[in-house]
């Protein structure tokens, strides 16, 4: 891939050494209110062909019974390491995880969901071998999408052809404004050393760990990618959205996100090489951003910004998006505003037709 970075401000991979022959291995699991799932998450973490060095568990604040669950697998197992916290959302209780691990290889993992037997000993097969000429610093792979009733709701995440992305990113992630990888927290997997040099998240609540993860990463390091679903990512009440873009308040808190992780990463820019914030594209020169703030004036009342909408829809962003964000940005065209609200729920929304049309389509 050839690297269309300015020469005047190079943005290069860590070097990176092979691994050691027997490396150490950290499981980190945040759980919040999760003791109902949390032994079937433990049970696959303690049933791997390729044994964890150690399983930290922080339980953020948990209400349920999580605690005693946890504290219970802790006693019976020493590889299991109990942290309790105060509540403080999934950013903070992840750098809690983080930064107890102290294995070569930290492998994350949501305590509602499971790992398969052979997830470590295949991140482990794929930090070994070379990825552009480097020796990868992240890992990300398949996840399947299941639910309590049912077991197979397709693959995630959806990449064109089925392939993921791998390699150097840098220049592919500077020309989107976004990182190519598209995995939630329980795909991924990470060397210590590029967990190091990215430091702590931003905790704020509105903050998403797996975003911050994957985006600094990708200006670290080269990624392998593994084409097998590694582990089972549990859809349920907690975490099927209900229509995350369907409400004047939800629109805001993406697009204040979006504000405070642009600070986020450019900090990480800096921190890389001195002055490469400048190649991260300004957000009113980011076509979703332009398309939030388009969404967020006409939710509030103030009509449709038809001149704003058509900078939205003529950025080059929304020209090479997927085809059905460009279908769901012209929505926006001929539909009223109320009338674009339940489209946005259809969209967005967990019902049955989407999950009939993902599984023809064999999309997660």
């Amino acid at each position: 891939m050839v690297d269309d970075t300015p020469a005047e401000i190079a943005i290069e991979p860590l070097t990176m050494t092979a691994l050691p022959p027997k490396p150490s291995v950290s499981v980190a699991i945040i759980c919040f209110n999760y003791g109902r799932f949390l032994p079937e998450c433990l049970d696959s973490c303690l049933a791997q062909t390729v044994p964890a060095d150690e399983i930290v568990v922080v339980n953020d604040g948990s209400t349920d019974n999580s605690a005693e669950v946890l504290d219970g697998y802790a006693a019976r197992f020493p590889v299991i390491r109990a942290i309790h916290q105060a509540n403080g959302g999934i950013c903070s209780a992840t750098n809690a995880a983080l930064a107890a691990c102290s294995g070569d290889v930290v492998v994350l993992l949501d305590a509602d969901d499971t790992m398969v037997p052979q997830r470590i000993e295949m991140v482990l097969a794929a930090f070994r071998r070379l990825v552009d000429g480097h020796h990868p610093g992240w890992v990300h792979h398949l996840m399947t999408r299941f639910s309590d009733t049912r077991p197979d709701l397709g693959m995630a995440p959806y990449y064109p052809a089925g392939k993921g992305p791998e390699g150097w990113l840098a220049a592919e992630a500077l020309h989107a404004a976004s990182s190519p990888v598209l995995s939630l927290t329980s795909a991924l997997a990470f060397r210590k050393e590029v967990l190091a040099a990215i430091g702590p998240l931003d905790s704020d609540r509105l903050m998403y760990q797996d975003l911050q993860l994957c985006t600094a990463a990708t200006f670290l390091s080269a990624a392998a990618w593994i084409p097998e679903p590694l582990t089972r990512y549990r859809v349920h009440g907690s975490s099927a959205t209900a229509g995350s873009m369907v409400s004047l308040d939800q629109v805001k808190a993406t697009r204040n996100r979006a504000s405070r992780f642009d600070r986020w990463l450019r900090t990480q820019l800096e921190k890389i090489s001195p002055g490469a914030a400048s190649l991260w594209r300004p957000l009113d020169d980011q076509g979703g951003y332009l398309w939030l703030t388009f969404l967020e004036r006409w939710l509030s009342g103030a009509g449709k910004d038809l001149q704003l909408l058509l900078k939205v829809l003529k950025h080059p962003d929304t020209r090479n998006a997927p085809r059905q964000h460009r279908v769901y940005y012209y929505g926006s065209v001929v539909l009223p505003r109320a009338w674009f609200v339940s489209y946005s729920r259809l969209i967005f929304g967990s019902n049955p037709i989407k999950t009939t049309l993902r599984r023809l389509l064999r999309r997660g």
